[in-house]
This record gives structure tokens, C-alpha cells and sequence, in this order.
């Protein structure tokens, strides 16, 4: 096996552990939830930087572009960060914060720009809710 098949198979084992660990959680996490995302984010950041660093830009879109499979891959990537930000963005807004810095973020680093929003918002709600229990 190649070095890049046992890293796509090492993200997909741990995604879906991780996947699973949530839906068996019955009851509201006490530690603090935002570290998930941003436990993604940077490795995926460092991972896609070194990409860019060794391919650069262009062969982003000759890998996405250059046959059926990258566009189904491009299209399919475009609908759940797309899916994913109108499901996030009433929570951030009700959260405080701006959506529009945040499709920004999103539109040019997709899923980094979305973990962290999701890290954000999450990050906010949290502390919001021991202040609102501190009475602060």
C-alpha cells in the first residue's frame, strides 16, 4: 500500500470511530466539545499546506478537474461544506458572530474554514452557558 492510501485509510478509520463515539453519547458532553474540531482542523491544515507546498494550486485542480471521479469528488465536497454552513451559520449568528467573515473563511479553505467556525461557535456557547451558570 501506498503512503497516501494508508493515510486515506487511517482518516476514514478515524473518522468513523470518532462518528460513532458521538451517536453513543446519550446526554451533552462536559469536557470542552470545541477541541474536536479543532483537533481535525490542524492536522487536516498541515496535511492540505503541505499538499499545496509539494503540488501547489494547480494540481489541485488538474486531481479535481482531469476526470469524472475528481468532479463527483469536487461536487460532493461543495454540497456538505455547503450543507454543513447552512446548518452552523444560525448557531454562530445566535452565538454572536459574523457570518460573513466566516463564508469567507469557508469559500477558500472549505472544511478548515468550517471546523473552525464549528470550534468557534461551539467554543462560544460553552462559554456563555457556565457564565450564564456562574451568574457572571
Amino acid at each position: 500500500m501506498l503512503t497516501s492510501e494508508l493515510f486515506a485509510l487511517g482518516g476514514l478509520v478515524v473518522a468513523a470511530v470518532a462518528m460513532l463515539l458521538v451517536t453513543q453519547s446519550k446526554e451533552r458532553v462536559a469536557w470542552p466539545a470545541w477541541l474536536v474540531p479543532a483537533a481535525v482542523l490542524v492536522p487536516f491544515a498541515v496535511w492540505s499546506g503541505l499538499a499545496i507546498a509539494e503540488e501547489g494550486l494547480p494540481g489541485l485542480f488538474q486531481t479535481l478537474m482531469g476526470s469524472p471521479w475528481g468532479l463527483q469528488v469536487w461536487f460532493d465536497r461543495l454540497i456538505g461544506v455547503t450543507a454543513a454552513f447552512f446548518l452552523l451559520q444560525n448557531r454562530a449568528r445566535a452565538a454572536g458572530m459574523k457570518s460573513e467573515v466566516w463564508v469567507i473563511a469557508v469559500i477558500f479553505t472549505g472544511s478548515i474554514g468550517l471546523l473552525a467556525m464549528l470550534a468557534r461557535t461551539i467554543y462560544i456557547e460553552r462559554k456563555r452557558a457556565i457564565e450564564s451558570r456562574q451568574g457572571i
